[in-house]
């Protein structure tokens, strides 16, 4: 009878400690691990409590002062329930551009697009929340004495960076990024879109590419981590966005360009 008992009692000390052993040594799995697809979104934190997605572009060309960001009011915006702001949403959008202005921004070029502003109050489109960051943060930032630059582009539709050819991409690059880099003379310089990772995104790997000269493929890998959506703006299922398709073909060009450069030099010294 005893042993039975002791029989008894160790059979449950065996059950009771299966699961933490299968814990620490690995059940056999019944089924293949599913293939986990890769998630886009933010992987490196904000480098600033109050502005999302604010990150320093380091050493550009000479420029200690580049910096790029999500809209530094959206949150702000997203408190409105009218087509104006009141004084407590104007009087916060107002701090918040102060907060950039003590950060030594004295330029902000935002890349949003305004489009039409007839959206109902109650479900308003990205386009019209776009157009109603664009409104609060001129207007802030004017009472700061920061210059606001609205260069409106689309990351899709019609005149957008999915209909525009590779050509008409690099030209709208080209002249943003001499347009940064020529306002850094003169104070910080903040560019941005929405979110800070598209448009934004796409004009900080052109200048990664262009003075840096990084690699098109490390410069797209940092666009990713600081949120590219290339997933979301793919028309080859997910492989690629057109962004960086758009950032490839521009990115042989530029080095077509730098070879003939080297030729020409090299002729001209036989």
């Amino acid at each position: 009878m005893k042993r039975v008992l002791w029989a008894v009692i160790l059979v449950g000390c065996l059950l009771a400690i299966r699961w933490p052993v299968d814990a620490i040594v690995g059940a056999a799995p019944t089924t293949a691990p599913a293939v986990r697809a890769r998630s886009t979104g933010e992987q490196i934190p904000s480098e600033d409590p109050l502005v999302r997605n604010l990150h320093s572009m380091g050493l550009i060309d000479g420029h200690t002062n580049v910096f790029r960001s999500a809209c530094p009011v959206s949150d702000i915006t997203r408190m409105m329930t009218t087509t104006q702001p009141s004084d407590d949403v104007l009087a916060a959008a107002r701090a918040r551009m102060q907060h950039l202005y003590d950060l030594g921004i004295r330029t902000d070029i935002s890349f949003q697009t305004a489009g039409a502003n007839t959206a109902p109050t109650t479900a308003p489109t990205r386009r019209f929340s776009e157009a109603r960051d664009i409104d609060l943060e001129r207007r802030a930032a004017e009472m700061v004495g920061i210059t606001f630059i609205n260069d409106a582009m689309s990351n899709s539709g019609p005149d957008s960076l999915q209909s525009m050819s590779d050509d008409e991409v690099h030209a709208w690059l080209d002249a943003e990024s001499a347009k940064i880099l020529d306002c850094a003379k003169t104070g910080g310089v903040l560019f941005h879109c929405q979110a800070g990772h598209d448009r934004a995104g796409i004009v900080g790997a052109y200048i990664r590419i262009k003075f840096e000269h990084w690699p098109v493929d490390q410069a797209i890998d940092e666009m990713r981590r600081l949120g590219h959506d290339w997933v979301g703006f793919s028309a080859n299922g997910g492989i690629s966005s057109w962004h960086e398709d758009h950032l490839r073909a521009i990115a042989k060009t530029i080095e077509g360009l730098a070879g003939n450069t080297l030729n020409v030099a090299g002729n001209s010294q036989n």
